[in-house]
């Protein structure tokens, strides 16, 4: 395998940032908010690419309180989280996983299935800027529990 100029160093700190981010995916998912939050830097960027009238734990939020506010909120919202992640790439202080969700939802136990893209930025081992990406089309309409073309259609 080719380390492509890469040092051992370099090496051994992508490997340690995959393990972080794995661990901070563990521990978010599973609704373990001090260990999670942990993982943050106090002036952590995230933004979540989702409409947030919809997903109101997404969107942007700046520093470490208001990610934890979101990451407790997510929780009060959906009783069960599991991930399973399919990707995970590091280069240096950056971070990249693609990842399943299943959310159960606390109020009427529904299931929404969704992929996730997470990139993260890590500095002194700490996520410093998070941005998620998710098929919006497809997770609006789990949300709410309607087909979206079929709604456009009936409206044109």
């Amino acid at each position: 395998m080719k380390n492509h100029g890469r040092t051992a160093g370099s090496l051994l700190l992508e490997n340690l940032n995959k393990r972080r981010i794995l661990d901070y995916l563990r521990a978010g998912y599973a609704g373990d908010i001090e260990r999670a939050a942990s993982y943050y830097d106090e002036d952590i960027d995230f933004i979540g690419y989702a409409p947030i009238d919809v997903f109101p734990t997404l969107g942007q939020k700046v520093g470490k309180a208001a990610v934890v506010q979101s990451l407790v909120r997510l929780h009060a919202l959906y009783r069960l989280i599991e991930h399973d992640v399919t990707s995970i790439v590091a280069e240096d202080n950056r971070v990249a996983v693609m990842l399943d969700l299943r959310m159960f939802a606390r109020k009427d136990d529904r299931v929404i299935r969704l992929p996730f893209a997470n990139f993260y930025t890590l500095r002194q081992g700490r996520i410093y800027i998070f941005r998620q990406f998710l098929d919006s089309f497809d997770a609006v309409q789990q949300r709410l529990r309607i087909d979206l073309i079929e709604a456009m259609r009936e409206h044109a």
